[in-house]
């Protein structure tokens, strides 16, 4: 057990490193954690909208998603499993709402922009990753 949590410390180091200069590079570790944690909750909700409606989901959206879960496992303590819980759920229904709108609101400028804020933040999640 001990080799996993090593592995995935340095699995953890080796994404945050690969990020954009300036972002997960310049965070604190309970803000790297936050980080991290909202992306699992923002990952999920585009892995479930998309299975939602189109009756299944892509392999690559599940393994963003399976590796920020991975990130998260790696370098968070039981004390912060509460919070990172929080985070993860709240960043999730955020990110679900936006799909939502996007697809259905009636108002259209309502809908591009949450469509638009909804690519960006899974963008946002997916350049922390390599690859």
């Amino acid at each position: 057990m001990r080799y996993v949590k090593t592995l995935g410390r340095g699995l953890a180091l080796t994404l945050i490193l690969a990020a954009p200069a300036g972002h997960a590079q310049t965070l604190s570790a309970e803000a790297q954690l936050q980080t991290f944690a909202t992306c699992v909750g923002r990952l999920t909700a585009e892995l479930e909208y998309e299975w939602s409606t189109q009756g299944a989901y892509s392999d690559e959206a599940a393994f963003r998603r399976d590796a920020t879960v991975q990130l998260v496992a790696a370098i968070v303590s039981d004390e912060q499993s509460r919070d990172v819980l929080h985070w993860r759920d709240a960043a999730k229904r955020a990110q679900y709402d936006l799909l939502s709108r996007s697809q259905y609101s009636r108002d259209q400028a309502e809908a591009e922009w949450a469509k638009s804020r909804a690519a960006m933040l899974e963008q946002e999640c997916t350049s922390l990753l390599l690859g």
